[in-house]
């Protein structure tokens, strides 16, 4: 019975080509992208999944809500809490300081820059992983040992037992022991652990540990009593007014306000990050993207669902003449649902291979590192096809089987389903192409976005700016001003200069107030050595730049710790302490909260936004320095050579003058890539599924259009018999299929504008949401729409009324 049932079923498929075709296809396309957006919302929310005992496993953040201010949240916070954590709480099992510093790294004559964690002995305590060698007991029981992984070992060891070898880290003068090998951890961790070492003793005097407002890395908790968690929190709310550490209590109270210190679980820490813009993807882009994927096969199921209803009519003479041959109900209903399921098998064997063929590109556009997981993919591809299979082969089943055989062949056409199933069928059609117009809309709005992006005026010459961040190894503090003369004189260099102050990277944060007023303004601030402001191509606006010829400029003491030294404000800085204009502000005098110093405007630059387009405006206030400079980047001005040429020449200087540390170096262009490359990434795969919406869409409109022009062959020639026009009868059957295009529009416009309203609020800087996208893409869906019905309306149109007459369905 199978094998006649089986071979009926491919019979039929074989002499249906079209239909099979088009079925095939559209299901494989849904399929293929529901899939791949399944695997990355997977990848998303299995987070630290692997990590034992993650759900005991918690993060504590700082979080602020001072008068006056909005609520803020930093996963990096200051270690000054750390060492009464245990003792005010005993239901913390376990907890640990983690940071995470890039560090040079020399094994032999190996020499690279790694990131290095630095935390507690009892990290095994809290991140119980697996190692391939060593003992967790004592593997960080001390200084001089270093815990690695895999790859790392791989890297400076190759196939070489790793255990037990040794390496240098930020050029100390001793080397560490390897004392343990992690085990290759999965890509979707929140914290990656290349090489762990034991805190040096002689770090606990650096602010992190002293003062709070230093936020150098993060604090872990192990909780096996879950139980407690609450009380924890509601203990952590005001936490840090009982250990101030050297500052007061009504500093704490002031900085803080109403905030505090507070638990997140580590599965929760991915996305939690992302919501208070510590990076990754955030849960919103997930959740859409999974929408995709479940639209996407939404619209291929559709799409299948209404040619099988519109070809199932077809066969009511089949399912008469069957019965008359003996066929029982039964026997038909297990025919049209074995089609069914075969079918839609075959259609997802084919979105199985586009799904694995697709990954390499999705992996790339969107930064995640997929694999095809066959238990999982092999369970979701029974469940389509169970479920695919049921809605397509049930109205066969059971609605067709149960036609009577005298009153079909009777009849001098075969049934059509009626008014009610074609204003289904229209329904279908409106909803198919109402989520592929909405996704198309959003795609075009993401990419003008990113694009606006790309050519933001951000007040700075990105290009032909090179930053050096390997100068801010400690070992090189001494030599900052030698290391920059030297690559001042390398060929194509026309400024070279340090500061830390650069592209994506603002660290300095403190409440200023005009002299005579106690209102306070939050600015960031960095120092200027010569040279900078050119380099970076800043426009001033009121008074001067620095100069070597001025004594109160450029100084040598922190932070120009004499009175009255010179600094300089951006433009939002100056409008933000209230003065009318930047001209204004020139010989104002200004004071840091709780310093005494006081220092003079000498200059006003034009607004410079170096962090992302999704970050507010900056307010900037530079020192100008001639000594060391804390957390610095070497800055480059370079023209008449590439961009690899010149970074070319900048290594092998480095390498003369700085060899043992490794040179890091990266474009500013480059730096600022980062804002709107994830941003085009998405607006790509937004493509890739709108392509694929508005294709599955297409292929339904063709094979619906092609069974109703069949079924009104009678009606055109007899309306080209009474009069009837080619383009009379071409527009009636034209607009009867972009009638459900039109109604889309009305659909997707105010669904594209609601998403793309809460998507464009997450940036400072963005486009105009304008009618364009919205008209661009309807007009492209008539279109589209217009070429694939117009053959077979044209088809129709031009026949002979006697040749139409005579056909029968």
């Amino acid at each position: 019975m199978l094998v006649n049932i089986f071979t009926s079923t491919l019979r039929t498929l074989s002499r249906h080509k079209r239909y099979t075709f088009l079925n095939v296809l559209g299901l494989a396309l849904g399929i293929s992208v529901f899939l791949t957006m399944a695997l990355i919302v997977r990848y998303e929310n299995s987070y630290d999944a692997t990590v034992p005992h993650a759900s005991q496993i918690f993060q504590i953040d700082e979080f602020f809500h001072p008068s006056g201010h909005k609520p803020s949240e930093n996963e990096a916070v200051s270690f000054v809490p750390f060492p009464f954590i245990k003792q005010d709480f005993p239901e913390i099992d376990a907890a640990i300081r983690v940071m995470q510093i890039p560090l040079v790294v020399r094994v032999g004559s190996k020499l690279a820059q790694e990131q290095v964690t630095m935390t507690d002995r009892e990290f095994f305590s809290v991140f119980d992983l697996p190692l391939l060698a060593g003992d967790k007991a004592t593997a960080l029981d001390g200084p001089g040992k270093v815990v690695i992984s895999a790859e790392i070992a791989r890297k400076y060891f190759g196939t070489e037992e790793a255990l037990g070898k040794k390496l240098r880290v930020d050029n100390s003068q001793s080397e560490a022991m390897v004392t343990g090998v992690l085990a290759p951890a999965p890509p979707n961790r929140t914290m990656q652990f290349d090489i762990v070492e034991v805190i040096p003793s002689n770090w606990f005097s650096k602010p992190a540990f002293t003062n709070w407002g230093s936020n150098w890395g993060t604090i872990w908790a192990r909780i096996d009593n879950l139980q407690a968690v609450p009380r924890i929190n509601q203990e952590l709310a005001r936490y840090p007014v009982l250990h101030p550490g050297n500052w007061s209590k009504e500093m704490i109270r002031e900085v803080f306000g109403n905030g505090g210190m507070k638990l997140i679980p580590l599965p929760a820490v991915h996305f939690h990050n992302a919501a208070i813009g510590e990076g990754g993807n955030s849960l919103a882009l997930v959740s859409i993207l999974g929408f995709i994927g479940l639209a996407a096969l939404a619209t291929a199921v559709i799409n299948y669902v209404n040619l099988a209803t519109a070809r199932s009519a077809l066969r009511a003479r089949e399912v008469a003449v069957r019965k008359v041959l003996g066929a029982t109900r039964y026997n038909l209903i297990i025919q049209f649902m074995a089609e069914a399921f075969i079918l839609v098998a075959f259609a997802a064997a084919f979105g199985v291979a586009l799904t694995e063929l697709s990954l390499h590109w999705v992996n790339t556009w969107g930064g995640w590192r997929l694999s095809l997981d066959w238990s999982f993919v092999l369970c979701i591809s029974v469940v389509v096809i169970l479920l695919t299979g049921s809605l397509a082969g049930i109205y066969p089943a059971l609605v067709i089987s149960s036609f009577q055989p005298a009153a079909v062949l009777a009849a001098s056409k075969t049934p059509a389903g009626g008014r009610v199933e074609s204003t289904l069928r229209s329904v279908l059609v409106v909803l198919q192409f109402s989520f592929a117009m909405t996704l198309a809309i959003c795609t075009l709005v993401m990419s003008n976005q990113a694009a606006y992006v790309r050519t933001l005026n951000r007040g700075m010459k990105p290009n032909g700016l090179i930053v050096i961040s390997a100068l801010n190894d400690a070992s090189l503090a001494t030599r900052q001003r030698e290391i920059v003369a030297r690559l001042a004189s390398v060929p194509g260099v026309k400024i070279a200069t340090r500061s830390d102050i650069f592209p994506h990277h603002l660290l300095n944060n403190d409440d200023w107030t005009r002299m005579g007023q106690t209102q306070k303004h939050a600015m960031h601030w960095g120092k200027a050595t010569p040279g900078y402001f050119d380099a970076i191509g800043a426009r001033l606006i009121a008074g001067r730049f620095f100069d070597t010829q001025h004594g109160q400029d450029y100084v040598l003491s922190d932070r120009g710790a004499e009175n009255e030294a010179s600094i300089i404000l951006s433009r939002l800085a100056a409008e933000q302490f209230g003065f009318s204009s930047p001209q204004d502000a020139i010989g104002q005098e200004l004071r840091e909260v709780g310093l005494p110093q006081t220092y003079r405007v000498i200059g006003v630059i034009d607004d410079i936004r170096f962090r992302g387009a999704k970050n507010r405006m900056a307010p900037l206030l530079y020192f100008g320095t001639s000594g060391p400079v804390s957390y610095v980047g070497a800055l480059v001005r370079y023209s008449g050579a590439s961009e690899h040429v010149e970074m070319d020449r900048l290594a092998k200087a480095w390498a003369e003058i700085a060899p043992d540390v490794a040179f890091s170096a990266e474009s500013a262009s480059d730096i600022f890539a980062e804002d709107y490359r994830s941003d085009a990434s998405h607006s790509l795969l937004f493509g890739i599924g709108s392509a694929v919406a508005v294709g599955i869409a297409s292929l339904g409109l063709h094979g619906l259009s092609a069974f109703n022009v069949s079924r009104r062959m009678q009606e055109i020639g007899i309306r080209k018999v009474l009069g009837a026009q080619t383009r009379d009868v071409l527009w009636l059957l034209v607009m009867q299929f972009l009638r459900p295009v039109m109604i889309a529009s009305f659909v997707a416009w105010p669904a594209a504008y609601l998403l793309m309203q809460l998507w464009l609020a997450g940036f400072d800087e963005r486009i105009a949401l304008t009618p364009l996208p919205f008209i661009i893409v309807t007009l492209g869906a008539l279109a589209i729409a217009v070429a694939t019905v117009l053959g077979q309306t044209l088809r129709a149109a031009i026949r002979s009324p006697a040749i139409a007459l005579r056909q029968t369905i």
